[in-house]
């Protein structure tokens, strides 16, 4: 099965007063890959047509976090789905520094959209996005 990956350098920014990185940036890494791989397979990660808004809100997150990452690392964020499902996807995710695996989890989203300020409401993945996926990870 394919990955996908994206490289991020550890900041002054994500890091507490030790020089290590804040639990949460690995989580805005996983998601910045998540939106490089809709980009890249020119998805919309995020779509509007005036009134509807439709998209992948996140309804699940889990970390395991394995070894410190620290300011200045190059850290490689690798994505994979466990679960392409009618209505959500479950990306499996792991963080390197180097070849040292220092985090994995998973990031479950669900397909859903609303009518101007009303409800989210869940919904089938679009068949487009589905197959697209598949196509790009069983290579």
């Amino acid at each position: 099965m394919a990955i996908f990956k994206a490289e991020y350098r550890a900041n002054f920014s994500d890091t507490d007063a030790a020089g290590i990185i804040h639990f949460s940036t690995i989580f805005f890494w996983v998601e910045a890959t998540e939106e490089a791989l809709y980009r890249q397979l020119k998805l919309p990660f995020l779509k509007s047509d005036g009134n509807k808004l439709m998209g992948f809100p996140r309804v699940r997150v889990e970390c395991d976090y394995l070894a410190p990452i620290y300011r200045e690392d190059l850290v490689v964020i690798e994505l994979s789905p466990r679960e392409l499902g009618d209505k959500k996807i479950i990306w499996n995710f792991k963080a390197k520094v180097g070849e040292k695996e220092v985090a994995n989890g998973a990031l479950t989203t669900v397909y859903a959209w609303r009518d101007g300020q009303g409800p989210m409401s869940a919904a089938l993945v679009p068949l487009e996005t589905k197959t697209t996926f598949e196509n790009f990870f069983k290579a």
